[in-house]
């Protein structure tokens, strides 16, 4: 997950920057050139970094399941069960209510 962050956020910095400078060789000030850049990157960002974007997202998925599982692991083996069975003894409430809280 970190290298799918590291890509899309690397990814939208370069787009701000190659926008900043498109906007500062146009001769628009520093403030508003900022400014410009950071509004225009945002649409610019969303169509150019589709893919790694649904990477991240698809990343965030994964490592969220992981975690399900590793609890769901955890809580087997603090009852004494095995975790054979393939249930976690969860009504699935507390994931419900994580996934509302996000």
């Amino acid at each position: 997950m970190v290298r799918a962050a590291l890509v899309y956020t690397a990814g939208r910095i370069a787009i701000f920057g190659v926008l900043l400078a498109l906007l500062w060789a146009g001769n628009l000030g520093s403030y508003p050139g900022i400014l410009f850049a950071l509004l225009l990157s945002m649409p610019a960002s969303y169509f150019l970094l589709g893919k790694q974007r649904a990477d991240l997202a698809a990343a965030r998925i994964e490592r969220r399941e992981a975690r399900a599982r590793l609890r769901g692991r955890l809580r087997g083996s603090s009852d004494g069960s095995d975790g054979s069975d393939g249930s976690d003894g969860s009504d699935g409430k507390a994931d419900r209510q994580q996934d509302t809280q996000q």
